[in-house]
């Protein structure tokens, strides 16, 4: 069944390994959009770094594994100016360097467990990251595919319009030799005007939808690009089960909780190190200059220092943080269980939209080869005399909406399977 799966989104994003001839100019596909908009979107390039943030910062040097290393010095000069007659002024010079090494050799297993929180803390980051960019490539296939559909559109107002243009001239032409009525006349404009204004708007409508794409692909002015994909069709079957099964262990949202309890689980363990007492050693030397009426004294002084403490109590502090931990820790998990009934829910709501569009196609498709037939009918019809022009214009207009029926119920059967694919986990890996 994943195979299964695995081929609707192939034939979804086939155009992902398209050759490299096919990018070449102005011809943008799908998976060069995708590429564009991974490398460009400012929201990724943002989340990239905070990622990069926590991968910084898991590090065995900041869970306190290594010692610590200080040098310092320090320097005094004094004058004594005695006030007695036989005294005589002198002064006093005192130079100190030290180094110092210090390390906790045991701190209630700290180290170990704050490294684990660490590694938790990335894998969370990296599974908000991977969240960001599969809504990220979900919203580029739907702008790239919206463009689609707005421009298909445009096409079939334009033919609309041009077919009311035909009409007006014939009505026109015929109208100058006295055949038409100055009604038929101004009905024929009528429907041009219209059929004009509905262009008009529907390329205003396409090259919006052109520029939210190019803002999601952050390039300058929405790029001069030809969109080189068409809306696919899809005629799947897909098991609920199977599909119920692929989500709960591969959602991205899902994933990223299970990284969350384990940080949850991990800060507990690091409030619990506190109950155990902590070994410090320390190891280092001081060099000391001093001089004095003249006289000049000179010391090294090494040394080495252990120190091990229990905190017996604290006013219930190291308790009220492992319990706190812990609360933390069950929200986590009580977050999973609503996740994951959450994502159910969705699977059986997409998956029944899934279903519901793919029918809808099929019947407008249907629809557009029966309104087809009444429009050919209706041409013959309308040239023999035997039809009016409002009938006529009645039928035309169906043909056409049912042709951008049909393209809008194409464009949600696509982003009903995207929106299976992005719910079962499975999205980033078909976009490659």
């Amino acid at each position: 069944m994943r195979y299964s799966v695995l081929c609707a989104a192939i034939c979804l994003f086939g155009a992902v390994r398209q050759p490299a001839a096919a990018q070449n100019g102005n011809a943008l596909t799908l998976a060069r959009a995708i590429d564009i908009g991974l490398k460009n979107n400012y929201d990724l390039q943002v989340g990239e770094l905070q990622t990069r943030t926590s991968v910084v910062n898991n590090t065995w040097g900041a869970a306190g594994l290594y010692p610590s290393v200080a040098v310092g010095a320090s320097a005094n000069f004094s004058r004594t100016m005695p006030q007695g007659s036989d005294a005589e002024d002198y002064s006093t010079l005192s130079v100190q360097p030290s180094l110092e090494l210090s390390w906790t050799l045991f701190g209630g297993f700290r180290v170990w467990r704050t490294k684990a929180k660490l590694d938790a803390a990335q894998e969370q980051a990296e599974g908000s990251q991977t969240v960001l960019i599969e809504n990220t490539v979900r919203s580029i296939i739907s702008a790239y595919y919206q463009a689609v559909l707005e421009s298909e559109k445009v096409t079939i107002a334009q033919q609309l319009m041009d077919a009311s243009m035909d009409r007006f001239r014939r009505e026109q032409h015929a109208a100058d030799l006295g055949v038409v009525r100055n009604l038929e006349l101004l009905q024929a404009k009528n429907a041009w005007l219209q059929d004009r204004a509905s262009y008009l708007s529907q390329k205003n409508n396409y090259e919006d939808a052109r520029r939210q794409l190019g803002f999601l692909l952050a390039v300058e002015r929405g790029g001069d690009w030809t969109l080189t994909d068409s809306i696919p069709a899809i005629d799947e079957r897909l098991d609920p089960a199977e599909l119920h099964r692929i989500a709960q262990s591969d959602n991205a949202s899902i994933r990223k909780q299970y990284a969350a309890i384990r940080l949850r689980a991990e800060e507990t363990l690091v409030a619990r190190s506190d109950y155990y007492p902590s070994l410090n050693v320390g190891v280092g030397a001081g060099y000391a200059y001093n001089r004095a009426a003249g006289i000049d004294n000179r010391q090294i002084q090494p040394y080495v220092s252990a120190k091990i403490s229990f905190n017996i109590f604290n006013g219930s502090q190291r308790r009220r943080a492992v319990r706190v931990a812990q609360i933390n820790h069950e929200i986590e998990k009580l977050s999973l269980e609503d996740m994951k009934l959450s994502v159910s829910y969705d699977v059986d709501k997409q998956y029944d939209a899934f279903l519901l569009r793919r029918e809808l196609v099929g019947l407008r498709e249907e629809q557009l080869a029966t309104t087809e037939l009444s429009l050919r009918i209706a041409e013959q019809k309308f040239a023999s005399g035997t039809l009016s022009q409002f009938d006529f214009r009645d039928v035309q207009i169906s043909y056409f909406n049912a042709a951008v029926d049909l393209l809008s119920a194409r464009y949600d059967l696509v982003m009903a399977h995207v929106d299976l694919l992005l719910t079962t986990g499975m999205l980033l890996r078909e976009t490659d």
